[in-house]
């Protein structure tokens, strides 16, 4: 025990995404691969299923071995951080919607039905999903952005330059999604919103201060406009996708474009780096 602590306290960084692959890759796998094949029950399923959140756990393991309480209490005021301007507001509840839109209208110019009235109807749906991804540790939202955004990007902004740091995360992101894809629970195209994903929350956790509600709030917007809620199928359900990804994609590179000065602004001092590693005792 004493030399994995010791680890963890000269290695936080790698500690850190260790726990994060092992308890999502592990967890997740054993419950849906269990619980599909129904040879647990849902019960039984539950402990594995709650070790699924791998970026959260981790990121509070690491800072709690390597920071202790305050560390921990650092980490968590993150979410806390909202006196960010309006501006960014508006990014963060925005940004995604708009990106749906022109893909959908995109996919109409195309071609497809025209969904406005099934966009509609599924509204009250999609305010309360919303809701429901911003506090729910089992959603990609909560499970993800304090670890990815709150530990791990500004660990690595103290190391690397701005262009490292994003790649270093991109990769490391993209490869902990890579079970869904081998599971049939997403698309391989889809890493590639996955990445881009990666850049437009890091453009944002850094210029609002460190702010994990606000990539937490960007995060949720993300996934609540389904397929089967604008009533396409086939080659229109395909090409909406396909365009959606495009979409993504040429956001996150307008972005890097039009405000690289500011794409590795260093947040406040106070949603910096939690843990700093140290000399084993």
């Amino acid at each position: 025990m004493n030399a994995i602590i010791s680890f963890v306290r000269r290695q936080p960084l790698i500690a850190f995404f260790i726990l994060a692959f092992g308890l999502t890759w592990g967890g997740g796998w054993v419950a849906d691969t269990f619980y599909t094949g129904s040879t647990l029950s849902g019960v039984m399923v539950l402990p594995f299923l709650l070790l699924s959140p791998g970026p959260l756990i981790g990121a509070l393991i690491v800072t709690g071995i390597t920071g202790g309480r305050d560390g921990v209490m650092t980490l968590l005021r993150k979410f806390t951080i909202w006196r960010v301007g309006w501006r960014w507001y508006a990014v963060a509840l925005l940004l995604t919607p708009a990106m749906f839109l022109v893909a959908i209208y995109l996919n109409v110019w195309l071609g497809a039905p025209n969904p406005g009235a099934a966009l509609l109807a599924a509204a009250p749906g999609i305010f309360l999903a919303f809701a429901l991804r911003l506090i729910n540790p089992l959603d990609g939202p909560m499970k993800e952005e304090l670890g990815w955004r709150g530990f791990a990007l500004p660990y690595l902004q103290e190391r690397y330059t701005t262009p490292v740091a994003y790649l270093i995360l991109i990769a490391l992101v993209v490869i902990w999604h890579l079970p869904l894809v081998w599971m049939g629970n997403m698309p391989a195209i889809a890493l590639f919103g996955t990445a881009s994903a990666t850049i437009l929350y890091g453009w944002i956790f850094n210029n609002t201060k460190g702010s994990v509600l606000m990539t937490l709030i960007a995060h949720a917007t993300d996934g609540l406009v389904r397929t089967g809620m604008l009533g396409w199928t086939g080659a229109d359900s395909s090409r909406y996708f396909t365009l959606l990804i495009a979409v993504w994609c040429l956001t996150a590179l307008i972005v890097v474009l039009r405000y690289r000065s500011t794409m590795g602004r260093k947040p406040a001092v106070e949603a910096g780096p939690v843990v700093q590693p140290i000399a084993a005792k």
